[in-house]
C-alpha cells in the first residue's frame, strides 16, 4: 500500500550572532514552507542560537533569555502552521556546564519531542560545548528519519549506527560558513554527503549557513550517491523535495550493512550527565 508523500523543506539563511535576526529568518521561512505544503521544515546547525567563534566569540554574556524567547516563539508557529520542525541551536545545561550543540525535533502540537545532540565535535567545539551521546530517529509518514550535524560527517561510523536503526532519510545540519574565500571544506564536504549517502543507502538532507564564505549550498544526496537538487550558495532559501522518492540516477551498491563493534563509541569529548543533557524534550 503507497504510503503518504512526506514534504521537506530544508532552508538556508546567513546566520548571524543576533538570535532575534536569526529568528526571524527561521520563522519567515517556516511560514513559506508550511504554505507550500511542507511537512518538515529544516533548520542548519546554530541556526537560531548562531555559532561560537563564529557569529560570535564565546557563550560569555551570552542572553539564553532571548534565545528561549525566540525558540518558544518557533514551537508555537509549528504548532499554528501543523508542521515537524528540525531547529538547530544550542542548549543551555547548567552556569557549571556547556551547553550542546543541538537539533530540536518539534513537533506539530508545537511541542519538542526530542534533541539530538552533536556527538562527534571539532576541537573548536569542544571549547564552547560538551558533546552529546545519542542518536535520534522518528519515523515520519511511514519513513525513518536520522538527525545528525556537521562534522559527524566524518565518522561513518554515525551513518552506519542508523543504518542499523532503519534510517531512509538523514537530516543533517552543517554549518560551514563565514570563511575568508574558497577551501577544501567547498569540495569535500558535498563529497562526504554524497559518500554517506551511497554507502548507507538512505536520502541525505544537507543544509548550510549561506553567509558569506559558505562552502557549499544546502542540497540532496541520493541513495545511489549522485546529487539531486541545490540552492543557490550565499542566497537565502528553502529547497523542496517529497518522499518516498526511488528516481535514482545510476544504481544503489552496498547492500551488505558493515557490523556494528560492540566496543563502538559514537561521540568525542565527554556527554554531560546533567538532568537537563539527559532530558531530551527540556526547554531550552
Amino acid at each position: 500500500m503507497p504510503r503518504d508523500k512526506l514534504t521537506i523543506a530544508t532552508c538556508q539563511f546567513p546566520v548571524s550572532g543576533d538570535v532575534r535576526r536569526n529568528g526571524r529568518y527561521a520563522k519567515r521561512h517556516l511560514r513559506r514552507a508550511a504554505a507550500n505544503g511542507a511537512d518538515v521544515v529544516h533548520f542548519s546547525e546554530t541556526a537560531l542560537s548562531g555559532y561560537p567563534g563564529s557569529d560570535f566569540p564565546s557563550f560569555k554574556g551570552y542572553d539564553w533569555e532571548a534565545l528561549r524567547a525566540e525558540t518558544g516563539e518557533i514551537m508555537a508557529l509549528a504548532r499554528d502552521c501543523g508542521v515537524w520542525v528540525v531547529l538547530g541551536s544550542s542548549h543551555w545545561i547548567s552556569s557549571t556546564v556547556k551547553p550542546t550543540n543541538c537539533l530540536y525535533l518539534i513537533s506539530p502540537a508545537g511541542k519538542i519531542v526530542d534533541r539530538y545532540d552533536k556527538s562527534m565535535c571539532t576541537g573548536g567545539d569542544l571549547r564552547a560545548y560538551n558533546s552529546g551521546g545519542h542518536l535520534v530517529t522518528r519515523t515520519l509518514k511511514g519513513i525513518r528519519c536520522g538527525f545528525l550535524i556537521c562534522y559527524d560527517s566524518c565518522f561513518p561510523e554515525m551513518y552506519n549506527a542508523y543504518r542499523h536503526r532503519g534510517v531512509e532519510l538523514m537530516f543533517h545540519s552543517f554549518y560551514n560558513a563565514r570563511h575568508r574565500g574558497p577551501n577544501i571544506l567547498d569540495e569535500i564536504v558535498p563529497a562526504w554527503i554524497r559518500v554517506r549517502a551511497a554507502d548507507n543507502r538512505m536520502w541525505v538532507i544537507a543544509n548550510n549557513s549561506c553567509t558569506r564564505h559558505s562552502c557549499w549550498p544546502a542540497c540532496i544526496a541520493r541513495p545511489d550517491g549522485s546529487m539531486a537538487e541545490t540552492l543557490t550558495r550565499h542566497v537565502p532559501g528553502i529547497l523542496y523535495h517529497e518522499f518516498p522518492d526511488h528516481t535514482l540516477k545510476g544504481w544503489t551498491h552496498n547492500d551488505k550493512m558493515m557490523k556494528l563493534h560492540p566496543n563502538e563509541v559514537y561521540h568525542n569529548g565527554r556527554p554531560s550527565k546533567h538532568r537537563r543533557a539527559v532530558d531530551t524534550r527540556s526547554l531550552p
